[in-house]
């Protein structure tokens, strides 16, 4: 549900790719790698999508922020914007904790 997901064995890369069905409205979840704690939370509100992404040090993240386009995304300074794909905005941001809003 939350939707993260190894890239590789050792988390030197992973996916974030939220899993959002009826009736879901956030899910948060965590795990320690080698390298340090990859951890994703979102939430869906009235208001919006949240997500929280934690990246750790010598990871990179790809991020899936569910959007009918880029621009209805708010990413933060050093996401990089990769792509639209089948209804996600897709960013890769690198270790850092990462805030991103629709």
């Amino acid at each position: 549900m939350a939707g993260l997901r190894p890239g590789d064995a050792g988390y030197a890369t992973f996916t974030v790719r939220p899993d959002a069905r009826t009736g879901v409205d956030w899910a948060r979840t965590s795990i320690r790698t080698v390298r340090g704690t990859a951890g994703v939370a979102w939430s869906q509100t009235a208001a919006g999508f949240t997500m929280e992404v934690r990246v750790p040090v010598g990871a990179i993240a790809e991020v899936h922020v569910p959007a009918a386009g880029r621009d209805e995304v708010t990413a933060p300074d050093g996401a990089r914007y990769l792509r639209m794909d089948d209804g996600f905005a897709v960013y890769r941001v690198p270790h850092g904790t990462w805030r991103l809003t629709t």
